[in-house]
C-alpha cells in the first residue's frame, strides 16, 4: 500500500494580506483559516501523516489547533525556511511516507474529487498537480502598457494539492535551492529538473486567500464546504 504525508507549509508572513496578521491564523467563525484547511483535507482523504512547516514561535499555537482533530496519525512540525521551497524541503526531510501532498495553508475549498484525483494520478505518474484552465484573455504588460496577448490555449492556473513521490520532489527542490533557482511551487522544481508533471482538473472554488478582501470568499463557500 502506498503511503502519503500531507505537508502544509505555514511559515509565510503574508504581507500582501496584512502587515499585522499572518493570514493562515486569521480567524473565521472562531477558528483560524489553517484549521478549516486541515479539516477540509482530512474530511476528504485518509492521510497517513501530517507535517506542518512553521516558525518556532507558532508551534505551540499550532499544536492546540491540531489537537482539536484528534488525529490518529503522526503529526510533525518542520522548520520554517527563508522561502516556501526551504520550508517544504525541511518538511519532506522528516516525512515518513512514500508520497507527499503539499497544500497551501490558506486554500480551504478544495473538493473531494480534486484531492483524490491528483493523489491517484501521482501514485501512477510520480508527480501530479491540479489546476484550472485560464478563462480570461491574458495580456503581457510593462509599465501599464500592453506588450502582447498570450494565447490561453493549454494555459492553466496551478492549484494545490501538488503530490509527488517523496524522493522525486526532495531531489528536485534540493537541486533548485542549491542552484539558487527561485521556484514558486513544487512543480516548478520538477520542471527545472526536467521531470514530467501531470495536470488534473481542480475545482474553481479552490482559491488561495491572498488579500484581505479574499476573506469575503469564505462567506460565499462556507455552507457548501463546511455547513456553517
Amino acid at each position: 500500500m502506498k503511503t502519503i504525508t500531507l505537508i502544509i507549509p505555514a511559515a509565510g508572513i503574508g504581507k500582501r494580506f496584512s502587515n499585522d496578521n499572518k493570514k493562515q491564523f486569521v480567524e473565521f467563525d472562531g477558528k483560524p483559516l489553517i484549521y478549516w484547511t486541515i479539516k477540509r483535507l482530512f474530511d476528504a482523504y485518509k492521510f497517513h501523516e501530517l507535517v506542518i512547516g512553521l516558525n518556532k514561535e507558532d508551534i505551540n499555537y499550532m499544536e492546540n489547533i491540531v489537537s482539536e482533530f484528534k488525529l490518529n496519525i503522526p503529526v510533525k512540525y518542520g522548520n520554517g525556511g527563508e522561502e516556501r521551497a526551504n520550508t517544504v524541503l525541511n518538511c519532506i526531510e522528516i516525512a515518513a511516507s512514500d508520497f507527499v501532498a503539499v497544500h497551501d495553508s490558506v486554500r480551504p475549498f478544495v473538493n473531494d474529487s480534486t484531492i483524490s484525483n491528483v493523489i491517484e494520478s501521482a501514485f501512477t505518474n510520480n508527480a501530479s498537480i491540479c489546476g484550472i484552465p485560464v478563462r480570461d484573455t491574458v495580456k503581457k504588460c510593462d509599465n501599464n502598457k500592453i506588450l502582447s496577448t498570450i494565447p490561453r490555449d493549454n494555459m492553466f492556473l496551478a492549484h494545490t494539492p501538488q503530490v509527488f513521490k517523496k524522493d522525486v520532489i526532495y531531489n528536485a527542490l534540493k537541486k533548485a535551492i542549491d542552484d539558487k533557482v527561485l521556484v514558486t511551487d513544487e512543480a516548478s522544481a520538477c520542471e527545472y529538473m526536467g521531470i514530467p508533471v501531470n495536470m488534473v482538473l481542480s475545482n474553481y472554488e479552490n482559491v488561495k486567500v491572498t488579500y484581505a478582501e479574499d476573506i469575503e470568499l469564505i462567506n460565499l463557500f462556507k455552507n457548501e464546504f463546511f455547513g456553517v
